[in-house]
This record gives C-alpha cells, structure tokens and sequence, in this order.
C-alpha cells in the first residue's frame, strides 16, 4: 500500500540516521572564507584521527604515485605537499565515505554519489561557472534515497525493482509509493543538516532543474548526473541514462562543439581513483 510521507515524519526520523558529520559543515564553510588558512583546515582534519589516517595516506600515495609511500607523516605536510583545495576535497569526500559505511547503503550508491560528484567540478571547470560546492552537491545529490532505504526498505526495494524492470520514471515510481520522491526528501534532509541553500536547492532540482535554473549549482548536478550515466562511471549492468535537460547545457553555458575528450577522460580517470575510498 502506497505511503504518503510528511516533512514532518522524514525531519523527525532524520535523527536516526547515522549522525551527519559535523567537519563536513565545517569544511565548507571554510569554502566561503577567503581568510581560512593551511592552519585551520589541518586543526578541522586532526580532530578526527581515522580521518586524519586517511588524508595523510591518500596524499602519501597521490604524491608519489604509490612509490616510497609513507614519506609524509601528517595532515600539515599533506597540504603544504598536494595543496588546500585538493586535501578539502579529500576530506569531504573520506568523511561522506565513514558516513556511508554506517549508513549501509550499497557501495554502488556512493559510488555512483561520486561520480556525479566529480563530474560536476570537471564540467564546471571546462564551463568556467565551477561553483565552490559542486563537489558537496554532487555526492549528497541522492542522499533522500538513503532515507527511504533505512526506513522503508520494502517499499524502496519495489521502487528499484519496479524501475529496473520497466519504463517508468523513478520520480514517479517513488512519488507513488511514497508520496514524495528522494529529490523532496533529500532537500529536506539536507536543511535539516544545515547545508548551504545552494546545495539544498541542487539535492532538490537534479532531475528537474527548471525550478531553479538560476542557481547555477542546479543544472550543473543535473548535468553532471545525466554524464556520468552516459559515461557508465560505475558499470553498472541496468544504468540508465534520464533525459537531459537543453536549458541546463545552455544554463551553465556547455558548448558542444568544444572538444570534449580531454574532459571525459579527466572526469574518468578521477572518478576511478576517487571511488577506491568507498571499496
């Protein structure tokens, strides 16, 4: 029988979830601060050890290529060595990694969270829009599917089952078992976690990005979730390729004339590195 969800309830249950990790917020806000130094965002990743564990072994083996591995020995090194931008990106996405593994999702979930992710910041650095939360949006774009799969597994399960086996829209399948659809969930879930408004609106509009076509963190995740499908990032057997949306090409001003290997060859080389955090 189908659900029909209030905000309400998802708010309310949102508490049982694995808790959110606090130094994602606090990293990006460090995003926003043109003043935060080296200093601050090492202090953010030494207050979690397992972290710190992860950033200064990932930093050792992209430095050296896997060569004499073990050379840097902590998180200041890691930074001054591969630079702010790059540990902040490692950060958030080992953090969002930890917060996967409790939340038990499938590693095909996060992967794919990730491939859209880095598919959002190498098409918005090839558009020359590249919002500072792109990476943040992309890997968060799904997470009212994470919400749906805890709480009501059987009914999730039949949404999967039910768009794998036939021709119908996930957002309709969802906003018929469940009332809403993981974009409205996610949306809420992601206030409810104060992220920026920004990402709150990408989590809510990746499948219908006209609804907030002027947030150009919007129709760049719609596009970047649309490509990394085409790509088959994660190779996945049932992938499914959503229509893409002309207006958000012409939004983020995507030409596609331009040579486009050099692109799609980053965004796959990336993604295959990145993704070895989630296995």
């Amino acid at each position: 029988m189908p659900i029909q969800l209030s905000e309400t309830e998802i708010s309310s249950r949102a508490i049982s979830l694995p808790a959110f990790p606090k130094i994602v917020n606090e990293i990006i806000q460090t995003l926003d601060d043109d003043n935060a130094t080296l200093g601050a965002l090492a202090h953010l990743v030494e207050t979690d050890p397992v972290l710190t564990a992860r950033i200064v072994s990932i930093a050792n083996s992209a430095a050296m290529g896997g060569r004499n591995a073990g050379g840097l020995r902590n998180v200041h090194a890691a930074i001054s060595l591969i630079g702010l931008a790059r540990v902040r990106e490692l950060a958030l996405a080992v953090s969002l990694a930890e917060f996967a593994k409790k939340s038990q999702m499938s590693a095909y979930f996060w992967e794919h969270s990730v491939a859209v992710a880095i598919t959002a910041q190498e098409l918005g650095r090839f558009t020359h829009v590249a919002p500072d939360h792109a990476l943040v949006g992309g890997l968060l774009h799904d997470i009212g599917q994470l919400w749906m799969a805890r709480f009501y597994p059987l009914e999730f399960q039949m949404v999967r089952t039910a768009r794998d086996t036939g021709n119908a829209d996930v957002i309709d399948v969802e906003r018929h078992y469940f009332g809403l659809d993981h974009c409205q969930i996610g949306a809420i879930l992601a206030r409810e976690w104060w992220l920026p408004e920004s990402v709150i609106a990408a989590v809510a509009g990746h499948h219908d990005p006209s609804q907030a076509m002027h947030e150009r963190l919007v129709p760049l995740i719609h596009v970047a979730e649309v490509f990394s499908n085409a790509l088959d990032l994660t190779s996945r057997q049932d992938n499914q390729v959503a229509r893409l949306s002309e207006a958000a090409c012409d939004a983020i001003g995507f030409d596609w004339e331009q040579d486009l290997n050099s692109l799609f060859g980053k965004i796959e080389a990336r993604t295959e590195y990145a993704c070895r955090v989630f296995r």
